[in-house]
């Protein structure tokens, strides 16, 4: 299936009246036009066949920032293993109201065995802060010893460097509201392949490998991903998923996500920022 980006996409942000106030400032100030980043719920709805009959499922409700949403579900869906490539998905549909941003999705499964057990393993409510926050035991938060990279990739320090303004070119809608987060892919050459905001950090990360799964560049040759906050246990899982060798962020990593990174040969690189940087995992890739 195709998950090109909908002809009509919603805004990403609101404008509002606010009253802007310095400490030193005696009287109160006209109000002013300022933005504001949208955060709407989105659920999603599987669909498929079980023999004559086709059955519905609501997978989740996730807080996002609309846009994109095409790319959202199918990185989602990737990279928790309930597809394995966009052809899994026969249709997408949308339900909402008027020109504003959905607020369901159906998303048609080619087969019901694409009902991995992930489905079963998580009460599967989402907000903008949180990818895993469904998980109802810790054992399903292992990953499997497959997903150990095991590439040769090298990426020169001064991508590294470069990453956080080229990913900041592209964020068009924080310029105007200072509320997203960011996540883009990279060649290990530098080409920018992919990149996305939303108010969550794992959703812009799921709409960027959406976006590479549709277009079947994904473990196509090793990738960089550069994120603009903080690196937890989701943005690890989701990277391995994904086969992204490289994760470079302006934050700080937790310990968690540095433990996953060195076990599963990921090379993790936190606070890129000021012309220096933090090599927690496998330095081996820096040239």
């Amino acid at each position: 299936m195709n998950c090109s980006l909908r002809h009509s996409e919603p805004p990403a942000r609101s404008s509002i009246k606010v009253l802007k106030q310095r400490v030193e400032g005696a009287t109160i100030n006209p109000p002013v036009e300022d933005s504001l980043a949208i955060e709407d719920p989105l659920e999603i709805v599987l669909r498929y066949r079980r023999g004559e009959l086709e059955v519905e499922k609501k997978l989740l409700v996730t807080m996002r920032t609309p846009g994109a949403d095409s790319c959202l579900i199918h990185g989602l869906l990737y990279s928790e293993g309930i597809i394995n490539s966009s052809s899994d998905i026969l249709n997408l549909s949308y339900e909402g109201d008027g020109q504003a941003a959905p607020t369901r999705a159906f998303v048609t499964l080619a087969r019901e065995e694409l009902m991995a057990e992930s489905v079963g393993k998580r009460h599967w409510a989402a907000n903008a802060s949180c990818g895993v926050c469904g998980t109802n035991a810790i054992e399903n938060l292992a990953l499997a010893p497959h997903l150990k990279l095991t590439d040769e990739a090298k990426v020169s320090v001064q991508l590294i460097h470069a990453l956080p303004n080229l990913m900041r070119s592209k964020q068009a809608t924080f310029d105007r509201t200072g509320g997203l987060h960011a996540a883009a892919i990279f060649t290990s050459r530098g080409e920018l392949l992919a990149s996305h905001e939303d108010i969550g950090r794992h959703n812009a990360l799921d709409k960027v490998i959406g976006e590479l799964l549709c277009q079947q560049r994904l473990d196509q040759e090793p990738l960089v991903l550069a994120v603009s906050g903080r690196m937890s246990y989701e943005i690890i899982q989701k990277a391995l998923m994904a086969r992204l060798s490289i994760v470079a962020g302006v934050g700080a990593p937790s310990s968690l996500a540095v433990s996953m990174a060195a076990d599963f040969n990921l090379t993790l690189i936190g606070f890129v920022r000021d012309n220096s940087y933090n090599i927690y995992s496998c330095p081996k890739r820096l040239i």
